[in-house]
C-alpha cells in the first residue's frame, strides 16, 4: 500500500443530495478495492482553469488514500461510469 492524493472535479450544478450520493458511491468503490480514505477535504465550488462541459466552475474534492497501485485501473473504470465526476487524478505521494 502506498499513499496517494486523489483529486476530483464534479458537476457544480448537482443538488446537494445528488452530490452526496455520488460521493457515497465513490467511497463504496474505493472500499470495494481495499482502499482506505485517510483524509477528505472538500474545496467546494471553484473557478476552473478551462471550461469543462461548457461550465467555468467545478466542485472540487481532495482525498488522501492508502492504495495498492494495481487497483487504480479498476477504480478508474468504475469512476468513469459516474457522469457527475468530470475529471479525476491519482498522484502518488513521496514516502
Amino acid at each position: 500500500m502506498a499513499n496517494y492524493e486523489f483529486m476530483l472535479i464534479m458537476d457544480p450544478s448537482l443538488s446537494e443530495t445528488d452530490r452526496e450520493s455520488s460521493i457515497k458511491n465513490l467511497k463504496s468503490i474505493l472500499k470495494k478495492h481495499s482502499t482506505k480514505v485517510t483524509k477528505e477535504d472538500v474545496w467546494w465550488d471553484k473557478k476552473l482553469a478551462y471550461k469543462i462541459n461548457k461550465s467555468e466552475r467545478g466542485f472540487y474534492v481532495l482525498y488522501e488514500l492508502d492504495l495498492d497501485w494495481t487497483n487504480i485501473k479498476d477504480i478508474s473504470k468504475e469512476i468513469n461510469l459516474d457522469k457527475s465526476i468530470w475529471r479525476y487524478m491519482f498522484v502518488k505521494q513521496e514516502s
